[in-house]
């Protein structure tokens, strides 16, 4: 038996094919000239005449008139002509195919047609419009006629259908720097949502898109102490409202602290714990006595600046609080200087003149959390978790003070469910602070009306931030996993490969031998997407992953492809034109400070 490749019998078949095809062009252009040269003549006598005559220059292959010569010579300067035209053009297209075979329109081609993903079928069924439309009854009853963004978030579409997910979904959108997460998704989330938002940033590329439009149909609020939006009405939030209650001041003290850099770190949870106590009773002395943010500051500082806080807590704060803070104050110096590190780190950004006073509210300018949950209306936390001024702690105690009133006021609706629902779109949080409440609201806010949407570059962001158990819990509890290409983590990508599962293909092998041939047929088990496919997706698709549903591949619209995408241009214009205005003003009072600090040297 002398088995041989297949690769040589397509060889064969495709030589022979050429062959053919030379043979019926170059007898199509023989016979055409002889046409034109002898009236009535020029028929071939086979498909291979042009051959014969292109190269042994024999013109018996043609019907001839009598007396009527072949011009030879013409005819295999236009067989050379006319089959290097043709190859050419087949060289051409060859060439097309296969660069067409590495593009990503043949990649999104392929994939969309792919078994293991999901059918227009299954799109329609589940993920559609009518779907959400269908929700809406049960999550928004009160709503009319409602539409299908009233239920539903539009994460782009597949097989020329809308995708929705529906707002009890926890979503994460995981997707590389640069990866068009904004652009094709955050800020369509933001203008689409018709209920109660808060959103956070380290950057202002979300707000100046969608700001204006926001406004058009609620209050819109900026807490931005570190001024990195150039917005001028900056609210105004201090971190002592509300303290009065023991369990807020509690609640507050830990959040603050968990957004620090010593709440994040995973070898220090101890004085985490001891800092957040303290810091707690220092917010409830400011709260009891009326002294506000400065006294805060003030105490935080030094500790024996803070005995000021135990007098106020043994006259006017909750029992046995102020002998907590005494005990600590008046206690061993090694576990004071530890304990009061964490607190003088948690509130050393009100130290800055700025950021002090965007938590320092006049009068009138408290933050009414009860009418911002009643409306359409929007909140922006802009800020940075790390570097100068970082106030990551802080913003994190605003956004689980409103998602606690939040949750308080879904218990006292109907169904235990905000009437109104609340959307967290949560960009760069990861970067900003860590929440400890986060994994618990991604595992039981659908049901109260809170949807929420982590954004991260990476799940590992996530895991430093958190831990690798809470990472793993917020990836778990997101019911619907928005994917983006570009990502890196080869351990990350493997477990989503195998989320996906598995689909069949059929190997079919050739070989032949003396005594014939033979077809062997495999079904062969292999990934519905591999890693290297999951990493190479184009910025305008996306993946979705979505309950127990096969995956979802999407089509991302940006922005500027909406149907209002000029009027949201417009506005995001006229903010940045503010917005420059307001940079350009503090960067000349910044160079004015230099100048002065200059002369007085």
């Amino acid at each position: 038996m002398r088995p041989h490749s297949s690769s040589w019998t397509h060889a064969a078949l495709y030589s022979l094919f050429a062959i053919v095809v030379a043979g019926a062009l170059t007898t199509g252009v023989a016979s055409a000239t002889i046409t034109a040269t002898c009236d009535g003549a020029g028929q071939p006598g086979s498909v291979f005449a042009g051959l014969q005559l292109a190269i042994g220059g024999d013109p018996s292959g043609f019907s001839l008139v009598p007396g009527c010569t072949a011009p030879a010579t013409l005819i295999r300067v236009l067989d050379l002509l006319a089959v290097f035209l043709l190859f050419g053009a087949i060289a051409v297209g060859m060439i097309w195919w296969l660069r067409y075979r590495q593009s990503d329109r043949y990649f999104i081609h392929e994939l969309r047609g792919r078994d293991g993903l999901a059918k227009p079928g299954e799109v329609r069924k589940h993920t559609s419009a009518r779907t959400a439309l269908r929700r809406a009854k049960t999550l928004r009853p009160s709503l009319v006629d409602p539409s299908p963004a009233a239920a539903g978030w539009r994460v782009g579409s597949a097989h020329g259908q809308d995708v929705y997910v529906s707002i009890e979904d926890s979503i994460v959108v995981e997707g590389a720097p640069r990866s068009g997460k904004g652009y094709r998704f955050i800020i369509n989330a933001i203008l689409d949502w018709d209920g109660p938002l808060i959103t956070t940033s380290t950057r202002n590329d979300n707000l100046s898109a969608t700001m204006r439009e926001r406004a058009r149909v609620g209050e819109v609020t900026v807490f931005d102490p570190q001024e990195l939006t150039g917005i001028r009405s900056g609210l105004r939030i201090s971190p002592v409202a509300g303290c009065e209650d023991p369990l807020v001041a509690d609640q507050r003290g830990q959040a603050i602290i968990a957004g620090t850099a010593l709440g994040v770190s995973k070898t220090n949870q101890e004085w985490a714990q001891v800092s957040s106590n303290v810091l707690s009773r220092l917010l409830h002395a400011a709260a009891v006595s009326g002294r506000g943010t400065d006294a805060l500051a003030r105490w935080g500082s030094n500790p024996r600046i803070a005995r000021e806080a135990v007098s106020v807590l043994a006259n006017q704060g909750t029992p046995g609080w102020s002998e907590d803070l005494d005990a600590i104050i008046n206690g061993d110096e090694k576990l004071l200087a530890n304990t009061w590190f964490g607190v003088f780190g948690a509130l050393r950004p009100l130290s800055i003149p700025a950021i002090r006073s965007a938590m320092t509210p006049g009068k009138g300018e408290q933050f009414d959390l009860d009418a911002f949950l009643a409306g359409p209306n929007s909140l922006y936390l802009v800020g940075t978790g790390a570097g100068a001024g970082s106030v990551g702690g802080f913003l994190g105690a605003v956004l689980d003070d409103i998602v606690e009133t939040a949750r308080r006021k879904a218990l006292a609706s109907r169904g235990s469910r905000l009437e109104l629902p609340l959307a967290l779109i949560l960009d760069e949080i990861a970067n900003m602070f860590s929440w400890p409440a986060l994994p618990r609201i991604m595992a039981d806010g659908g049901g109260i009306g809170i949807s929420t949407i982590v954004v991260l570059q990476a799940l590992s962001q996530a895991e430093t931030a958190w831990s690798r158990s809470e990472a793993d819990t917020i990836w778990s509890a997101a019911t619907a996993k928005l994917l983006l290409g570009g990502a890196s983590d080869v351990d990350h990508l493997r477990d989503i490969e195998s989320l996906l599962g598995t689909r069949r293909i059929r190997n079919t092998g050739h070989s032949y031998n003396d005594n014939g041939s033979s077809t062997n047929v495999q079904n062969e088990k292999v990934p519905v997407m591999t890693l290297d496919e999951i990493r190479r997706m184009p910025e305008t698709v996306g993946l979705l992953a979505y309950r127990n549903r096969r995956g979802i591949l999407l089509d991302l619209r940006g922005w500027t492809d909406r149907d209002d995408a000029r009027q949201v241009s417009a506005g995001k214009k006229l903010t940045e034109l503010d917005q420059q205005l307001v940079f350009a003003e503090q960067y000349r009072a910044a160079l004015d400070r230099r100048g002065s600090a200059g002369e007085g040297n």
